[in-house]
C-alpha cells in the first residue's frame, strides 16, 4: 500500500487546501494523512469531513514546520493505513497528473527523488556540513517531494534535525540529505523537471496544455509553489504566472466540493 502524506500549520492551511483537491482529481486511488502541525479545531473537522484523507497527530509541540517534516516517522505511528511505500510532498504542492504505478519503479531501490542542480557546499552552510558529516562535492536532494520504501530514512532524518535545529540556512533539507548519505540509500533519481516542478527545475519554463503543466512535452506530475508567487493575507500562496495560478484555482474549488459532500463510510 501506498500512503500519500504531507503536514501543515494553521497559517498554511490554504495551501493544503489546493493539494487536496488535485489528489482528489489525480491520486485519490491512494489514501492521504495530513500531520498536525498545529490546525486548528475548526481545520481538523474539515480534513476529517473527506474520504480518504487521515490526520495524524502527535504528543509533542512543533514549533516549526520544518520540524514538523523531520517528525514524520512519529506521526506515521498513529496512521491507521498499513503503507509499504511512502509518498511525501510539501503542502504547498498539489498533483497535475496521476504518477506513473510507484513500486514497479521503487523496486530495487529504497527511494526515488531528484538531485537539486546545485550541490551540497552551495547550499547546506559549513557549520551543518561539518556536524552531519556532508560533503560539499555531493548531490543535495530536494526535500519537497520524495517517495520511500518503510524501514529508511526516517529515524535519521528526525536524529539529525534535531542536532542542527536552527542552524545555517536549510537545517531540515541539510538533515534530510544526511540521512540518505549516512544509510547509503540505493536512489533512483527521476527528472525534477517532470515529477517534481519548481523553482529550480521547470516551474518558469514549463508550457501549460489547459490544467496540466507540461515539460518537454511530458506531463508534470507535481507542481510546487516554492518560486515565483505571492501570499495572501490567510497565507496562500498565488503564482505569479497566470496559466499556474489557475490550476491552484481550479483545486481550490475541487477542494470546497469534497467539504460539502457528504462524507461516505
Amino acid at each position: 500500500m501506498l500512503l500519500i502524506v504531507t503536514g501543515t500549520d494553521a497559517f498554511h492551511f490554504s495551501n493544503l487546501r489546493i493539494l487536496i483537491g488535485s489528489w482528489g482529481a489525480h491520486m485519490n486511488r491512494f489514501p492521504l494523512a495530513v500531520c498536525d502541525y498545529g490546525m486548528s479545531a475548526e481545520q481538523v473537522e474539515e480534513l476529517r469531513s473527506i474520504r480518504g484523507v487521515e490526520v495524524l497527530p502527535i504528543d509533542e509541540r512543533v514549533d516549526h514546520p520544518w520540524l514538523g517534516k523531520a517528525l514524520l516517522g512519529k506521526f506515521l505511528r498513529r496512521s491507521n493505513v498499513k503503507w509499504e511505500i511512502l509518498m511525501w510532498l510539501d503542502a504547498d504542492a498539489c498533483f497535475t497528473h496521476p504518477t506513473p504505478d510507484i513500486p514497479p519503479l521503487l523496486a530495487g531501490y529504497d527511494m526515488l527523488l531528484d538531485a537539486h542542480v546545485q550541490s551540497v557546499g552551495e547550499i547546506a552552510h559549513a557549520c551543518n556540513r561539518d556536524a552531519l558529516g556532508l560533503r560539499s562535492d555531493d548531490a543535495y536532494y530536494a526535500a519537497g517531494w520524495w517517495v520511500a520504501r518503510r524501514g529508511c530514512l526516517l529515524d535519521n532524518y528526525e536524529a539529525f534535525t534535531r542536532k542542527v535545529q536552527g542552524e545555517g540556512n536549510l537545517w531540515e533539507g541539510d538533515s534530510f540529505v544526511a540521512a540518505i548519505y549516512r544509510e547509503r540509500l540505493k536512489i533512483r533519481n527521476v527528472s525534477g523537471s517532470i515529477w517534481h516542478c519548481r523553482g529550480k527545475t521547470s516551474l518558469h519554463s514549463c508550457q501549460v496544455e489547459g490544467l496540466t503543466p507540461m515539460h518537454a512535452g511530458h506531463p508534470i506530475y507535481v507542481l510546487h509553489a516554492n518560486d515565483g508567487y505571492t501570499v495572501t493575507e490567510n497565507g496562500r500562496r498565488v503564482f505569479k504566472r497566470p496559466e499556474l495560478a489557475a490550476i491552484q484555482a481550479h483545486h481550490e474549488k475541487e477542494y470546497f466540493k469534497m467539504v460539502a459532500r457528504p462524507r461516505q463510510e
